[in-house]
């Protein structure tokens, strides 16, 4: 009898063992189960925070981007006269920095855009002066002379770039007539050929004016060219008369 009651105490004492053990998982499980709820809550609150300021930002943003100034007539035109002042005064002072860039010429195709583009800045400033402020009057007489400036400028420019294109495609058909008659010996259509783009190349660079930036250059590759172009010639007048010699054999 006390011997099956021992077993029956042991029993119990297991049974209690097991179920504490199964308490402290329950509750192990449960600490778990709040600290993730704890980290989703806590996640999900920074990132409203987040949400929150980037929608203030944007909100601010738009508000700042709509707002409207209300200003009256009084002082939209002392607004209008200020602006235009200023613009005046500028447009003086790239036309002044135009002419300063192109006082010593001759000078390069580059320096001509440079000042051209200064001179056209300072005539669309002058342009666009409002006919109600005090500086209109004087805006239009600069207007007349800066046009005129203008005028003058482009006529130069359009020289210089004119020479300066010149100048390239003689280059280029030098260098063409020097390649085909590399190597010799060859027929006389190829030295013909020679002939002909070292003439083209010398006409290009005799049409350049002397006051051009590139006339000492162009001066300087004529007289090059201009050998180059008696020593094709001599071989070209020097190969017909041995094909003549040959066609008479």
């Amino acid at each position: 009898m006390e011997k099956n009651q021992f077993l029956h105490e042991f029993e119990k004492s297991l049974d209690s063992e097991e179920l504490l053990e199964k308490i402290k998982a329950e509750q192990q499980e449960e600490e778990i189960y709040e600290e993730k709820m704890f980290s989703q809550k806590l996640f999900i609150i920074l990132l409203t925070s987040i949400l929150m300021i980037e929608v203030g930002i944007v909100v601010y943003a738009l508000q700042a981007s709509q707002k409207i100034v209300i200003v009256s007539p009084e002082e939209k035109a002392l607004l209008e006269q200020q602006q235009a002042e200023k613009d005046i005064k500028e447009a003086k002072r790239l036309s002044a920095t135009s002419k300063r860039t192109i006082r010593y010429p001759p000078l390069p195709l580059a320096t001509w855009e440079e000042a051209e583009t200064d001179l056209l800045e300072s005539i669309k400033l002058l342009e666009e002066i409002p006919k109600d402020t005090t500086v209109k009057k004087e805006a239009n007489k600069l207007l007349a002379i800066y046009r005129q400036d203008y005028q003058n400028l482009r006529e130069k420019l359009i020289l210089e770039k004119t020479a300066t294109s010149k100048l390239f495609t003689a280059k280029k058909s030098a260098i063409e007539a020097s390649t085909i008659v590399q190597n010799p010996p060859h027929p006389l259509d190829v030295w013909q050929e020679a002939q002909t783009k070292w003439q083209e190349a010398i006409n290009l660079l005799q049409q350049i004016p002397p006051d051009a930036f590139v006339a000492p250059e162009a001066l300087e590759k004529l007289d090059l060219y201009r050998i180059n172009y008696r020593a094709v010639t001599t071989q070209l007048e020097r190969g017909n008369k041995e094909q003549g010699a040959g066609n008479k054999q």
